[in-house]
């Protein structure tokens, strides 16, 4: 009979049948470097919706200001048109009456419009012909108000305010993107920390990430938030 071996020998565990084991401070630098990335990444996109939030807003109070301006263009037009309507019926009056023609006179007094017939009332009662002071013709008197004026006054005011929120709203799309490059920056540190081994590089990028984030944050913390 063969001799048989009295036990069996199991082969011992090699390197490539063993998987490396994980120490906990790899873990938890992994977990940090994960965290980093997610947080990072959600205040980019945080950012860029809201960057292009702002750029929308921009876009409607610049369309806006240019659109009141427009109306504010012709308005005005308007104004100055009855202004020389005025002063047209005005100057007829005027040389109707020193022409002593007075029913001519009262043929333009009659047409004065109503918008100048106050102005026309108090330069007559400040007596134009004996006062070196009065104004020289109603249209510089304070009570010639056009309301044709007013409304292009009111809406070139609205144009410069709208102007400036779309300023405003361009300013702060621009500050949401700079921020975007912070947090860009915190993405590229976490990931490539990844493929260090040696804890210290590691740890220096993810110092790197942390600053790149937290300075991201602190950018977009000092901005509005608007929903469009």
């Amino acid at each position: 009979m063969s001799d048989l071996p009295s036990s069996t020998s199991l082969p011992e565990p090699t390197a490539a049948t063993t998987p490396p084991r994980v120490s906990h401070s790899e873990k938890r630098i992994e977990i940090f470097a994960t965290a980093l990335l997610a947080f990072a990444a959600l205040a980019t996109a945080w950012s860029s919706y809201q960057g292009s939030l702002w750029d929308g807003n921009q876009s409607s109070s610049y369309s806006q200001a240019s659109a009141a301006r427009t109306a504010a263009s012709q308005r005005g037009t308007e104004a100055n048109q009855y202004r020389l309507a005025d002063l047209s019926i005005f100057e007829n009056y005027i040389d109707a009456s020193l022409n002593g023609n007075t029913k001519v006179a009262s043929f333009y007094q009659a047409r004065f419009r109503p918008e100048f017939r106050p102005a026309f009332t108090a330069w007559v009662a400040l007596d134009p012909k004996n006062n070196p002071k009065a104004p020289a013709t109603p249209l510089a008197m304070p009570e010639y108000q056009l309301a044709s004026q007013h409304e292009a006054d009111e809406l070139a005011k609205r144009a410069d305010e709208l102007f400036a929120e779309g300023e405003l709203a361009n300013h702060i799309s621009d500050v949401y993107t700079a921020s975007t490059l912070f947090f860009a920056a915190a993405l590229f540190f976490s990931a490539i920390s990844e493929r260090f081994d040696y804890q210290r590089a590691r740890f220096t990028l993810l110092g790197l990430a942390s600053a790149g984030l937290i300075a991201g944050v602190l950018v977009t913390l000092t901005q509005p938030i608007t929903w469009g």
